[in-house]
């Protein structure tokens, strides 16, 4: 691939020694030898598990969540619903001042897409959180779902999220994210063909060494160290003070 030099010519410099050079990678070793300490390696006395009651449903209202069942199940210490999250919503849009606040850290009268967390349960083995989430009852009521972006603008397609009152958010990053030059409409007009097509982009995490988690041990001095899998330590650290409604002083 040709590096056109000309673009940000006034900003870039050649003679780079790290980028675009090839560079071993500090952690292979440690990931073909089976060294490396993944977060589900931690092990701490008396440590719970917990397991999600999760969606069946692509779209639908919960009329009513019953947990007893559950809570009886031996071995189970906690169930936990929407109403007993302190602040109930991810902060993902919050903290990267994009927009507003607009998904539920546990479902809270509606799910909007299959696999979303309803209820956590907490046991003293993986074996009894699976075994007593799946005594969990929930009551749906199903709604008409979309299951791609073009239905989703359709006029009069089922509104899946109310916090926008639309199925899509207009977003106005300012001049300081946008990147313009060149001319598209002389560039179609020299050229001797136009390709047109739809292209979706890949998913970011195509190949993790582990799947997403965390172990988190408390201190004994009201402070929590979370050992997780994340490239953004202290945007996680900030998720998880506000949610959790606690200083992030006490989140290591």
């Amino acid at each position: 691939m040709e590096l056109r030099k000309d673009y940000f010519a006034d900003v870039r410099k050649d003679g780079l020694h790290e980028i675009g050079q090839p560079r071993p990678r500090l952690d292979s070793p440690g990931h073909v030898t089976g060294k490396t300490a993944y977060f589900a390696d931690r092990n701490f006395p008396g440590m719970l598990h917990l397991k999600m009651v999760r969606s069946p449903h692509h779209h639908a209202r919960i009329r009513s969540i019953d947990t007893s069942e559950a809570e009886k199940h031996p071995g189970v210490v906690r169930v936990l619903t929407a109403r007993d999250v302190p602040h109930n919503v991810y902060t993902i849009l919050i903290l990267i001042q994009v927009g507003p606040e607009d998904e539920t850290v546990l479902a809270d009268g509606k799910v909007r897409w299959k696999g979303e967390a309803v209820v956590a349960v907490l046991a003293e083995t993986e074996r009894a959180a699976q075994e007593a989430a799946a005594k969990v009852k929930v009551d749906y009521e199903v709604l008409p779902a979309v299951f791609d972006m073009e239905q989703a603008l359709k006029p009069g397609a089922p509104l899946v999220n109310e916090y926008h009152g639309q199925n899509y958010y207009l977003y106005d990053s300012g001049e300081c994210r946008k990147v313009r030059f060149g001319d598209v409409e002389a560039g179609f007009a020299q050229a001797d063909h136009i390709l047109e097509q739809s292209y979706q982009s890949s998913p970011i995490e195509h190949a993790p060494t582990e799947t997403t988690g965390c172990v988190v041990a408390p201190e004994g001095n009201d402070r929590f160290t979370c050992y997780t899998n994340t490239q953004a330590m202290f945007f996680t650290l900030d998720n998880a003070s506000i949610i959790l409604q606690m200083p992030g002083s006490k989140l290591h």
